[in-house]
């Protein structure tokens, strides 16, 4: 009761997070693709070690999670409640740490740190996600408060502390390495005393090291399906600063031009740029009265930096998750800022927008997901389909298990990907061009607008496909979403370059794979289910 009395800004702040996770959380389609992917490797360790190997800790606590507790829809997604609402409590104690660093208020860096985590609709939003997002931003939380801890008070203690909390969340996430070395370069200018003992820190990236010798490749990663421009850091920033959430599953193209198409509109101004000023002003005030603030600054920068000039530079293409992660620093540095204002209302008004646009029917507790695997697993039973029969999945083949056992034979659209398939509908220039060229989209371009079908690809149909009496072919119109008209339309239009490739190519790979497969053999049933569209073949 003495806590409660002494701390219950607190815990009023902890009971409101944890209501704002828990609206809508048992979502009714089900899993949807990424979900499931992870489900699969947590459930049974059975699919391939460099998925495993890039959230290796993430998956050992999710196994012992639905060990414990169960694998129902809502258990899992409560894992993801729990480590987040544990993300709010540990933003009181790194806000004081804070505090500590800064020589001011530490309690009221703290509450400020912790409503600004508890109101964040991208963390309200990720915490609704059978995903690893929550536990990464809690485990940057831990890491910060022990690296304040030993920015204040650099001991054999806090140090250690400070290497640990460093170790978790690379075996968590462990493409958070960059995190964890900004930091450290960080703490090499600011601890320029403490050389000798921080010779010794870069021990914790060891597994990082490891893992490229078992892994080859092992940060490389298919970005096809992904868009990015300049206007990135527009739609970064609303989804970081205002409780209205865009561009969750792939970025804006010309974000720019949708923003200045709603500059008038009202609940533009008040649920998107009040709140995105408000935040940048804090944020700014923490800079300008902290000195170590600007410590802080210059890591969030880097990070956002690197991630720009990687989608630049490489084939990689940063989505506004993957800029997530830095985020708890970034609401840090602005509750620093929130604990030097003096106008209490204006406060007041963020609160209330923030509060009005979660529990809205557009916040992030109810916004929508990609179709889950529940949904469709529903549909099949409702339309009869039979498990016996061989199915085609658009990408991975064990993703509906949790829903609907299939005992017939699983097919996957993904092999039409593979070099022996791409010889079929692709010629050996373009081949080598998409192997050797990072402009890959170039070389699609006769395929994606070809009104015919190659003998060589019908015949590669017949042979991988039609292999039984019945075949099931699951199409995801969220990602095979084009029709070949319009396919035809993109690949001519100015903007074809902007069109993730991904979507492009299994576009048209599934529609001239059902088309052969209406030759080939007899469709018995067509129907929708939401994103999806099934179709049953029979010889």
């Amino acid at each position: 009761m003495d806590f409660i009395k002494k701390y219950w800004v607190l815990v009023l702040v902890l009971i409101l997070g944890l209501l704002f996770r828990l609206i809508n959380l048992d979502k009714s389609g089900g899993l949807w693709y990424d979900e499931m992917t992870i489900y699969a490797i947590a459930s049974h360790f059975k699919t391939d070690l460099h998925r495993f190997l890039l959230f290796p800790l993430y998956y050992i606590i999710y196994h012992g999670w639905i060990n414990l507790f169960g694998n129902s829809d809502l258990t899992i997604r409560l894992m993801s409640v729990f480590f987040d609402v544990l993300g709010i409590l540990s933003a009181f104690f790194v806000g004081r740490q804070l505090g500590v660093v800064l020589e001011t208020n530490k309690n009221k860096v703290g509450i400020c740190y912790s409503l600004l985590y508890a109101l964040n609709s991208s963390f309200i939003y990720y915490a609704q996600e059978a995903k690893f997002y929550s536990l990464t931003f809690f485990l940057v939380n831990i890491l910060m408060y022990c690296w304040l801890r030993f920015i204040h008070k650099s001991d054999n203690k806090n140090f250690i502390l400070y290497c640990i909390a460093s170790l978790i969340l690379i075996l968590s996430y462990v493409s958070q390495s960059l995190l964890v070395l900004i930091l450290y370069i960080a703490t090499l200018f600011v601890k320029t005393d403490e050389k000798k003992k921080l010779i010794l820190y870069p021990i914790v990236f060891l597994p990082v090291v490891i893992f490229c010798l078992i892994v080859p490749k092992y940060f490389s990663g298919n970005f096809d399906a992904v868009s990015f421009d300049n206007s990135f850091v527009l739609l970064m920033l609303q989804n970081w600063f205002s409780p209205v959430l865009s561009g969750l599953q792939n970025n804006i193209p010309n974000y720019h031009i949708y923003l200045l198409a709603h500059i008038f509109n009202i609940k533009f101004l008040l649920f998107i740029l009040f709140p995105v000023l408000f935040m940048l002003y804090i944020f700014g005030v923490a800079i300008k009265n902290y000195k170590f603030t600007r410590v802080l600054f210059s890591g969030v920068l880097v990070y956002i930096l690197f991630h720009i000039l990687a989608s630049f530079c490489t084939s990689y293409s940063v989505l506004v998750r993957y800029t997530l992660p830095i985020l708890p620093i970034v609401l840090l540095i602005c509750a620093a800022g929130l604990s030097c204002l003096k106008k209490k209302f204006v406060l007041i008004i963020f609160i209330i927008f923030n509060v009005l646009g979660i529990v809205s029917l557009s916040g992030a507790p109810r916004m929508p997901r990609p179709d889950g695997y529940r949904l469709l697993a529903e549909g099949l039973l409702k339309n009869q389909v039979d498990a016996d029969w061989d199915f085609v999945l658009p990408i991975r083949t064990e993703l509906l298990d949790k829903y609907f056992d299939i005992n017939g034979k699983r097919l996957s659209l993904y092999v039409l990907n593979s070099p022996e398939a791409q010889k079929t509908y692709l010629s050996e220039s373009e081949i080598n061009g998409i192997r050797n060229d990072a402009n890959k989209n170039s070389y699609y371009k006769r395929f994606l607008a070809s009104d015919t079908i190659t003998p060589e690809f019908t015949k590669y149909i017949k042979d991988e496909f039609v292999n039984g009496k019945s075949l099931v072919v699951l199409k995801d119109n969220s990602i095979c979403m084009f029709t070949n008209d319009q396919l035809k339309i993109i690949v001519k239009s100015e903007n074809y370059d902007r069109y993730p490739l991904q979507f492009l190519r299994l576009s048209k790979l599934t529609n001239d794979m059902i088309t052969v497969l209406k030759t080939q053999m007899k469709l018995v049933d067509d129907f929708s289910i939401g994103n999806w569209e099934i179709f049953v073949f029979k010889l």
